[in-house]
């Protein structure tokens, strides 16, 4: 999960990628909503990722495996 500036002035929106049950990959946009002192979730879209995006995620998810054996 990470922000994503680029797609809102107003609010802290956050991008959660990751896997369902079936294993797909998912892309979830949501952001924080605060109401009468209650801290909710407020979803904005959620989707299965296309294959370039899941291209992407897998290299920035192998980089920091990589960098931390090459570490040793």
């Amino acid at each position: 999960m990470f922000p994503d500036p680029a797609h809102s002035t107003n609010e802290t929106r956050y991008l959660g990628i990751g896997l369902s049950a079936s294993g797909r990959h998912v892309l979830v946009a949501y952001t924080y909503r605060e109401i009468e002192k209650q801290r909710f979730i407020r979803p904005i879209s959620a989707r299965f990722m296309h294959a370039k995006e899941i291209k992407h995620y897998e290299a920035q998810v192998q980089k920091p495996a990589e960098t931390a054996s090459t570490q040793d």
